[in-house]
């Protein structure tokens, strides 16, 4: 029997990532398309290097004296990556872990995002929010792109407001970005898989969590910012996409062969 083909939007988890599809075909992540955005974080990643050498001399001296050059830059180069992967991972943990703990459920909290966790709590105990949707998957079919948003709220003094929760050490425009991504989708999944009409928000907000702390920051996203989006979209698919600007170098031409007079 033919397999039928794969309808709707689906979210596909693999061992280090995940992708989505819509209709059967690849739909692009509302991150991944930043990635045609210039990189606010250019100088980030270049001082988190210096103080990682800075701060841990002996260590790199040794690796570069036992390992060698190359594999010392190879580790040093992806320390940036790595930093923002895992604030990535802890926003996505400290928020699992904060929604239990706030409905009053026991909950085993790790010491080293304990500080975050009692930063979103506070946030929790002085907005005293009601969670309508969290992590959960969005989708536009007329754009093709998809994406988990974190939370949607209703907020006393707020209305009913798209929050996204960070971690990292700063906010950027490309987080920004994001959220008319997410206001402006169509379609979202509900547990069981199930499409549903996006809800409608009054408003979109970053939560900046910080070790026992936390800033609530309002976000410009209408739909100016979301034509935006689409547009930063575009060029990600033209230019960006399995590497297209790449495919437009050809190969250097051979050197002229001159002859040589008799």
């Amino acid at each position: 029997m033919p397999k039928q083909p794969t309808v709707g939007v689906q979210r596909v988890d693999t061992p280090k990532s995940h992708y989505y599809t819509i209709n059967g075909k690849r739909a692009v992540g509302v991150t991944t398309a930043l990635n045609a955005l210039p990189k606010d974080l250019t100088r980030w990643a270049a001082r988190t290097v210096a103080e990682h050498v800075v701060e841990n001399v002996r260590t790199v001296s040794s690796m570069v004296a036992e390992g060698g050059k190359q594999p010392t830059i190879n580790y040093l180069a992806s320390l940036p990556n790595q930093k923002r992967d895992d604030a990535a991972v802890r926003g996505t943990y400290v928020h699992e872990l904060v929604v239990p703990l706030a409905n009053g459920e026991p909950v085993d909290v790790p010491e080293h995002v304990a500080p975050y966790v009692r930063g979103a709590l506070a946030y929790l105990d002085d907005w005293q929010p009601t969670t309508v949707l969290a992590e959960t998957v969005v989708a536009s079919y007329t754009h093709l792109y998809c994406g988990t948003l974190d939370s949607i709220q209703d907020v006393p003094g707020l209305g009913r407001v798209l929050v996204d929760w960070k971690t990292s050490n700063g906010i950027y425009g490309n987080h920004a970005l994001q959220l008319p991504a997410y206001r402006f989708a169509e379609v979202y999944l509900d547990e069981h898989d199930v499409e549903h009409p996006m809800i409608p928000v009054e408003g979109a907000y970053i939560l900046h969590i910080k070790p026992d702390d936390y800033e609530l920051i309002p976000i410009t996203a209408e739909r100016e910012q979301h034509d935006l989006f689409v547009e930063v979209l575009d060029v990600y698919r033209r230019a960006v996409q399995s590497d297209k600007l790449r495919k437009l170098i050809g190969q250097p031409l051979p050197h002229p062969v001159h002859e040589v007079a008799a």
